[in-house]
């Protein structure tokens, strides 16, 4: 009797389902972004990605070596052709025609575009929630949520790479869930570090993006209403410009406006208020003064900081 009872419960055990192995524990949003930057900083990688824009998409391919110094060599794979090269922080531009894309208006230096630097105070005024998975060339990829606190700045959609946690596509997000702009791979070697001829630049030489611009000091204006989170990042005199003439750089850690204040000329443009894409502009003249402000922000924004500029009085 005992014999067939154990021959029974052996059988029974043989049949029975096993376990599930336990899921692989998936780090929190902040960590996956956390993750992500120092990917595209440290990661030698190569690859092609279109880049969508004010209804256009444009196909580019893109070097990148880490190392003490930076190197990458960004290249136009559709349209006029242009280059863009980067050894640490000095940029170089091939020359390009006005539907060249060479990423204008950001702040940040990497030659990838739509990577929001997600550190320090900037998290204060963004929620990262985990939106799920997906797949992008080829890869599987975490899908990170970063969703404003306020009106004052747009949002962002990030697919972060499974494994090496390389940004694999990114999407500015405004307040009614559209997309204004976006860049994905197609295709992407993770590792596969770049030959030298891949970061030189290829044809005739390029003109070197350097600020011409000097610092200043002591700002002789101010933006009265700052939206909450921004600060006063940099403070600088466009060269040769006139006496009182200021450029203004405001960032949250993300989103970045530039404040330019001159003297307005005697038929002055009438005032604009425009948005393309993820950049918006506002310029108004007053009392004999031209102020401009643009940024990667909403047109609220900037229309808000342009509006409330003042002069600082004189001390006394």
């Amino acid at each position: 009797m005992l014999k067939r009872f154990l021959v029974a419960a052996f059988a029974v055990l043989a049949f029975a389902p096993l376990p599930a192995p336990a899921a692989p524990e998936v780090p929190a949003p902040a960590a996956l972004v956390a993750q992500m930057n120092r990917a595209v900083r440290d990661l030698d990688y190569q690859g092609s990605f279109v880049y969508e824009r004010d209804g256009r998409i444009d196909a580019l391919r893109i070097f990148h070596a880490a190392g003490p110094i930076e190197r990458e060599r960004l290249v136009s794979v559709s349209g006029p052709r242009s280059e863009v090269i980067r050894s640490g922080p000095t940029v170089t531009c091939l020359p390009a025609s006005e539907r060249g894309v060479l990423l204008a208006g950001s702040s940040n230096t990497r030659l990838l575009p739509l990577v929001p630097r997600l550190q320090g105070r900037a998290l204060q005024h963004y929620a990262l929630r985990d939106a799920g998975t997906d797949r992008v060339a080829g890869y599987p990829a975490r899908v990170v949520e970063v969703v404003p606190r306020d009106a004052w700045r747009y949002g962002y959609r990030l697919w972060i790479e499974d494994g090496a946690r390389l940004l694999l596509r990114s999407a500015v997000i405004d307040a009614r869930q559209r997309t204004l702009e976006q860049f994905m791979f197609v295709a992407l070697e993770i590792g596969a570090a770049p030959r030298e001829s891949d970061l030189a630049p290829v044809g005739e030489t390029g003109l070197v993006a350097s600020p011409d611009e000097e610092s200043l000091r002591h700002a002789r204006w101010r933006v009265a209403e700052v939206p909450p989170g921004f600060f006063l990042a940099r403070l600088q005199r466009p060269a040769k410009a006139p006496d009182g003439a200021e450029h203004q750089v405001y960032s949250d850690g993300i989103a970045n406006v530039s404040v330019y204040i001159e003297p307005a000329e005697a038929a002055a443009p009438p005032d604009r208020d425009l948005a393309r894409g993820v950049i918006s502009l506002h310029a108004q003249t007053r009392e004999g003064w031209r102020v401009t402000a643009v940024g990667d922000v909403p047109r609220a924004t900037v229309a808000r900081m342009a509006g409330s500029v003042e002069a600082i009085p004189a001390p006394r």
